[in-house]
């Protein structure tokens, strides 16, 4: 006995073709936009059909992005390295800003701390020969003001490195 081999019935019908990821707000808005002018069974297909054309592309970097290289390019030879040329040139330039801010930030903070260090030390010296004049009156304020603004620096100082004093 022979065998014949076995027809298979292939399925011709199209497969519902599938909405693109939209995020939601979209969906909604473009749902809300067509209101009642659109029958409920056609908003898929032209939901689907909006979201072909709103297609969009974000590209975020120091260059154009590479198709956009390619197309200056073509109108103009050697502007695609001209450009990227401009992008080092520039990433160079913020390096050496960011530096220079940095140490300046330093020097900055160290010779804040000499300062004060340097006018702690004369207020003390004004209180003591306050003191010795037999003005203590005076002396007590010098030694006051030499006390709350030592106590206020090392409160500040512990604020400002984010340590809240824990």
């Amino acid at each position: 006995m022979s065998k014949k081999p076995a027809t298979v019935k292939a399925s011709v019908e199209s497969p519902e073709p599938k909405l693109p990821s939209l995020p939601p707000s979209l969906k909604e808005e473009i749902d809300r936009e067509i209101g009642p002018l659109v029958p409920q069974g056609q908003r898929d297909q032209i939901i689907l059909r909006m979201a072909r054309v709103i297609k969009s592309e974000a590209f975020s970097g120091p260059i154009a992005h590479p198709r956009h290289l390619r197309e200056y390019e073509d109108i103009l030879p050697g502007s695609a390295e001209r450009i990227v040329s401009m992008a080092e040139s520039a990433q160079g330039h913020n390096q050496a800003m960011e530096s220079k801010v940095v140490s300046a930030t330093v020097w900055q903070g160290k010779a804040g701390m000499v300062l004060g260090f340097i006018a702690l030390i004369l207020v003390l010296c004004a209180a003591l020969y306050a003191g010795m004049n037999g003005n203590n009156v005076l002396a007590g304020l010098f030694l006051t003001t030499a006390v709350l603004g030592g106590a206020s620096t090392l409160i500040r100082g512990k604020h400002a490195n984010g340590t809240n004093g824990k």
